[in-house]
């Protein structure tokens, strides 16, 4: 739910409850805010976590011409990314998603509001259970192989700009699928990824 600020902005309401109305800090109302966005990304991890229903969905998002997430690493990599987005507050984003998380095939209409309640804390448990084997709590700390710089340098050009953040989106994704990957590996699988997206193009055009 939004609402238009005086300068015709769309801002979220819950937004602006907390820093008008409540006085609270501007960077608590962005956490809030973000927490709501993120647990909306949970709801489709914990479909992922629990059935693979949406697998080839999830794996077409996270593919790109550079970059493929072999099929059994997927789940780690897209948690991984949201992980990285919420930081220390994935738990509160994971509760509130499993509260609002619709049952398949609206199976709960035949629960007990406590057997729904015990389901979803049921739910809760086993997605934390998840994350922590897939041992990504902390994931947002981690450090990229390579900076900017380094990236520059890989692909060979004098400036950054969109191509390197899009490398350095790219970048995290295959850390989060070669956690004991190396620098050398990674500069490596640069090198042959932009060689191959060459190739490629040059035969579409012949």
């Amino acid at each position: 739910m939004f609402y238009m600020d005086k300068k015709s902005k769309k801002v979220p309401v819950v937004s602006y409850i907390i820093r008008d109305s409540l006085k609270l800090k501007a960077s608590d109302a962005d956490t809030i805010v973000n927490i709501h966005v993120v647990s909306e990304k949970f709801a489709e991890l914990i479909l992922l976590l629990e059935s693979n229903e949406n697998l080839e969905t999830v794996k077409e998002k996270l593919d790109d011409e550079y970059l493929e997430i072999p099929t059994d690493l997927v789940k780690r990599v897209f948690a991984g990314l949201i992980l990285r987005e919420i930081k220390g507050f994935w738990r509160v984003a994971l509760f509130i998603s499993t509260l609002v998380y619709p049952e398949v095939g609206n199976a709960s209409d035949s629960l007990s509001k406590q057997d729904e309640l015990d389901k979803r804390k049921e739910r809760y448990i086993s997605v934390e259970r998840s994350i922590i084997d897939l041992d990504l709590d902390g994931v947002w700390k981690m450090k990229p192989l390579l900076d900017g710089k380094a990236i520059m340098g890989v692909m060979q050009v004098k400036s950054g700009g969109p191509l390197i953040g899009k490398w350095q989106q790219r970048l995290v994704k295959w850390q989060l699928a070669h956690p004991q990957g190396t620098m050398e590996e990674c500069m490596e699988w640069m090198k042959q990824s932009e060689q191959q997206s060459k190739r490629q193009k040059i035969e579409c055009s012949t």
